[in-house]
Parts: C-alpha cells; sequence; structure tokens
C-alpha cells in the first residue's frame, strides 16, 4: 500500500480482512451442538422481532435495544445507516458530546472503521483497525491523524473498543452497522464479552434493521428510499399463518382446525409466502407479525 492510495480514502485490502479470517474455521463442540444452537439462535430471533416490533414509537424503539444491549452485557451502542451517517443518529445512546465533537471536526470523514463498515459486511473492533494505523510502518495522512483524535476523544468519555457488525441494509440502501461497547472495558475485555454473543449481535443488528425500515420509515429513513412496497394477501393465508403462530398445532391440525384439508392449508401457505416474498413458513409468520398483519399474541 503506497501513501498515494491512503491518500485517496482506499480502504486498505488488509484492513478490510482483519477479522474475518477465523470466521470459517469448524469447532468440534458447536458443530455436535447444531440442533441447540440452532434452536437458542431461532428462540432469539423471534424475541428480538416481536420485542422490538412491538414499540409504539422510535423513543420506545431506542429503549428496548438499549434494554437488549444491556442484557448482552454492554452499555452503549450505537445503530448508523451508513448511507446517511450525519443524519442518522436516532438510535444511538452514546454520550452527545461524543458524537457532536466528531460532528464538530469532521472525524467520520477519515474513519477507516466507518470505511470497513461502508464496504463490507465482516464485524471488527475498533481497536484492531487502531493497531494496524498506528503501528503501520507507513502513514495514512488524514486517515491517521482522524484515528488518533478518534482514539483519544473515545478515552476521555471511558470508550476504549467498540464491535462493529455491518450488514446490507433490508432496503438495499447500502449497509448499516450496529457499534456496541461497555465503559471501563479494556479491549482484552470487550473481546471477551463479544464472544459469548456474537450470534446475538448479529441478529439484534438484523431485527433493528428490519423494524426500524418497516415500521419506523416517516422517522428514521431519509424521505426518498422508504420502502414503498404494498403486501396484498387474503385472509385466509393470514388465518393459517395465525394460528401456527399462535398455537402449538402442525399443519395438520389447522387444517382440521379450520375445516379444511391439508392441501388446501398447504396451498395457503404458499399464497402467504409468495406474498411477503420469503421461502420459509417461518419467515412468513414473522412478516405476518412484522407487518401487523397477524399478531403474536
Amino acid at each position: 500500500m503506497t501513501k498515494a492510495a491512503a491518500h485517496n480514502g482506499q480502504m486498505p485490502s488488509n484492513v478490510a480482512d482483519l477479522g474475518a479470517r477465523k470466521r470459517n474455521m469448524p469447532n468440534s463442540a458447536t458443530v455436535a451442538s447444531s440442533d441447540a444452537v440452532s434452536d437458542e439462535r431461532l428462540e432469539n430471533e423471534y424475541g428480538y422481532y416481536f420485542g422490538l416490533s412491538s414499540a409504539k414509537d422510535v423513543g420506545d424503539f431506542k429503549r428496548r435495544i438499549s434494554n437488549i444491549v444491556k442484557q448482552l452485557g454492554f452499555s452503549d451502542f450505537g445503530f448508523v445507516r451508513l448511507a446517511d451517517v450525519e443524519g442518522s443518529r436516532d438510535l444511538i445512546s452514546i454520550e452527545d458530546g461524543l458524537i457532536n465533537t466528531y460532528d464538530k471536526y469532521g472525524l467520520y470523514e477519515h474513519d477507516l472503521v466507518l470505511h470497513h463498515a461502508i464496504e463490507h459486511t465482516q464485524p471488527i473492533f475498533r481497536s484492531v483497525v487502531n493497531e494496524h494505523v498506528f503501528e503501520a510502518p507507513f502513514d495514512y495522512g488524514e486517515h491517521t491523524r482522524c484515528m488518533r483524535e478518534a482514539y483519544e476523544l473515545n478515552k476521555r468519555y471511558d470508550y476504549y473498543d467498540f464491535y462493529n457488525v455491518p450488514i446490507q441494509a433490508c432496503n438495499e440502501n447500502g449497509n448499516v452497522v450496529l457499534s456496541v461497547t461497555r465503559r471501563g472495558l479494556s479491549p482484552t475485555q470487550l473481546k471477551r464479552r463479544v464472544r459469548q454473543c456474537v450470534s446475538d449481535l448479529q441478529l439484534l443488528c438484523e431485527a433493528i434493521d428490519f423494524v426500524s425500515t418497516n415500521k419506523f420509515a416517516d422517522q428514521l429513513l431519509e424521505p426518498n428510499r422508504k420502502d414503498g412496497h404494498v403486501i396484498k394477501i387474503n385472509p385466509r393465508p393470514l388465518m393459517v399463518l395465525d394460528m401456527l403462530a399462535n398455537s402449538d398445532m402442525n399443519i395438520t391440525e389447522v387444517a382440521k382446525k379450520m375445516g379444511i384439508n391439508v392441501v388446501t392449508a398447504n396451498r395457503h401457505l404458499q399464497a402467504a409466502r409468495k406474498a411477503f416474498g420469503v421461502r420459509t413458513n417461518h419467515a412468513a409468520i414473522k412478516q405476518g407479525i412484522l407487518n401487523k398483519l397477524i399478531e403474536y399474541k
């Protein structure tokens, strides 16, 4: 990497790949308990989506996110739409003084963590990027200055590291990123905490993105980026989804309860999946609830 490339604002490829190398390494304990892990992931996914989609307004939505973040062992979070970093501030619990200083000195423009999150979807720790930049045998120019100023600024507020989870936005407008931290924790301590809930943080980021896009678009999305998709679905498929969501019955039992045969019941499910643009009944149920077409009781 030459200084010229760094000054052009390009994300170094070795920084972009940091933190991604071990993601595909098999773990025997994880493989052995894959069924239990799948059940736990499904339970957490339902919990996050249901809990967040029940928010009455954006303030309530933010409080619910904060409660989940604290249950996972962190003190503060930020959820940002990277297509509109400076306008996406409603879902941040990090100190206002820190955010305002970022704005005042234009630190976002040269922040390599944000550059990574804009272009990639591999989670990364801020301390990993800091270490790479500070120990590099060459200067990244404005990037180096910005990263050092951000490091000192974060320290003043007792934030020593952040874990960042970028994903592609569900409305396909670039990426979004969920950042979590805990005041007073060293980078080593934060990494230890994150290892205990990596999957949960990924699920939480996906849930925040989906609910904010589908329920709070007027408040949280740019006016020209609201999802204008209209879901058209007849009542009978919704009745099947509702019974599956709110009872312990399988599709055969649902069909009997509704007085229809199993073939018809499965056609209703097929119609529901098509209407929501999903492949599984589980996803159709979730979409029905999040779009307030069925109610989880």
